[in-house]
C-alpha cells in the first residue's frame, strides 16, 4: 500500500548502467517516495523494473500529470524532447530530474523551486554521490528564493507573476519588504526586512484583499465547520461557503478542511461539495464536539437532534486545534463557522532544508 503523505515519482532509464542506478535510487529512497520505475530498451536488461509499455512519449504524457517528479536516467536531450509537448508552466508542472547514466551529474532540468526539483536533486545527488546540477539563479548566487521556501512551506501563492520582481530585487542585492500577520520565529533572510505598513513587497497572510504588486503567500491555517440539514445540496453549501469567506475576507487558499459531525459523513451534498473545493472532510462525534473547550453559540433543538449543541462552531475549532475566527453563519438550513490554527512562520536566515 502506497503512502500518500510521500511524494510520488516516476522513474525511467535506458541501459543496463541505467537501470543500475535506478534500482540503486528506489531502494535507498523507497522510504521517502513512492516511485514507479520503468525500462526501456530493445534489449533484456538484467533488473526487476518492469518494461515500459508503448512509445516513451506516451509513457510521459501518462506520467507528466500523475506524480509530483519525474526521472530520466539517461541523456538530458532525451528528457528535453519527451516532456517538451507537455510542458505548461513551474506552477503546474511535477519536478524533471536527469541522471546520467554513469552517476556522475544530477541535474534540475524542470520545476526547481516550486516544483521541488532543486531540493530532490540534491538528495538524489547524496544518495548516488554524484554532483548535482542546479542553475536558478537564486541558487546560484545564495540569494532567498522566496518561491521555493513557501512551497516547503505548503503556502499558496497567490499571484506567482511576482516572484520575478522579488527575485529580481534580490539578485540586484535590493531590499525586500516583508508584512507578516503571523507570529516570525529565526533571523529574516539577507535582503529582507519586516514592515507593519501597507508599503511591501511581500505578505503572508489568509487575507482575501493586500497589494496588487505585492507578493502574496497564503498558508493553510483555517477550518470551515459545517451543520446542515438532511438532503442539503452543494449548490446551496456553495452559497453559504462564499458568504462566510467574505464575512471573513479570508482567501480560499487559507482553507484547509471542512469539518463537520459524524452524523453528516455520508451527507451526499457535503460530499460534493468537498469534493468540488478539493478540500478533505472530518466528522467528529458528539461526544467528542462536547469536550471541546469555548463559548459557543448553544442550540437547545441542535442538542436534540445530535448530542451536541453546536456542531458547526465545535466542529471547525476541534478541526483547527485553535481557535474561532468567525462565528456561527446561518441560513437556508446551514451553518458555517470558521476557525485558525496556530501558526509560526519559521525562518532560519535562508532556505529551511
Amino acid at each position: 500500500r502506497r503512502n500518500p503523505m510521500k511524494p510520488t515519482a516516476a522513474l525511467i532509464c535506458f541501459t543496463q548502467n541505467g537501470a543500475k542506478l535506478a534500482e540503486q535510487l528506489i531502494g535507498q529512497l523507497n522510504e521517502e517516495f513512492n516511485w514507479y520505475g520503468f525500462v526501456s530498451s530493445r534489449t533484456k536488461l538484467d533488473t526487476n523494473l518492469p518494461q515500459k509499455e508503448g512509445s516513451l512519449s506516451d509513457w510521459t504524457g501518462e506520467w507528466f500529470s500523475k506524480v509530483q517528479c519525474l526521472v530520466f536516467v539517461g541523456a538530458c536531450g532525451i528528457a528535453v524532447r519527451a516532456i517538451a509537448p507537455f510542458v505548461r508552466d513551474k506552477f503546474a508542472d511535477p519536478a524533471v530530474i536527469v541522471i546520467d547514466e554513469q552517476g556522475k551529474f544530477c541535474i534540475s532540468l524542470l520545476s526547481g523551486h516550486i516544483g521541488g526539483a532543486n531540493e530532490w536533486t540534491a538528495r538524489f545527488a547524496e544518495v548516488l554521490g554524484a554532483e548535482p546540477v542546479i542553475t536558478t539563479a537564486t541558487d546560484r548566487n545564495g540569494v532567498f528564493a522566496f518561491d521555493e521556501w513557501a512551497a516547503q512551506q505548503n503556502m499558496k501563492i497567490e499571484n506567482p507573476g511576482a516572484i520575478r520582481k522579488v527575485s529580481g530585487s534580490l539578485l540586484a542585492g535590493g531590499q525586500i519588504r516583508l508584512r507578516c500577520d503571523f507570529p516570525l520565529e529565526g533571523a529574516l533572510p539577507q535582503g529582507v526586512v519586516l514592515v507593519t505598513d501597507k508599503q511591501y513587497d511581500v505578505r503572508i497572510t489568509m487575507k482575501a484583499a493586500g497589494r496588487k504588486s505585492a507578493l502574496i503567500l497564503i498558508p493553510p491555517v483555517a477550518s470551515v465547520g459545517v451543520g446542515c440539514r438532511k438532503g442539503i445540496s452543494d449548490e446551496v453549501l456553495e452559497q453559504a461557503y462564499q458568504m462566510l469567506l467574505a464575512k471573513g475576507n479570508v482567501h480560499p487558499a487559507a482553507v484547509r478542511e471542512i469539518c463537520s459531525i459524524s452524523l453528516k459523513a455520508k451527507e451526499p451534498g457535503l460530499l460534493t461539495f468537498c469534493q468540488n473545493k478539493g478540500l478533505p472532510f472530518r466528522t467528529f462525534s458528539a461526544n467528542a464536539l462536547n469536550a471541546v473547550q469555548g463559548d459557543f453559540s448553544a442550540s437547545a433543538f441542535v442538542q436534540k437532534i445530535t448530542g451536541t449543541d453546536n456542531v458547526c462552531e465545535r466542529s471547525a475549532v476541534l478541526g483547527s486545534g485553535g481557535t474561532l475566527y468567525c462565528k456561527k453563519n446561518a441560513g437556508n438550513g446551514v451553518t458555517m463557522a470558521m476557525a485558525v490554527a496556530p501558526y509560526t512562520v519559521r525562518f532560519s536566515g535562508g532556505l529551511e532544508r
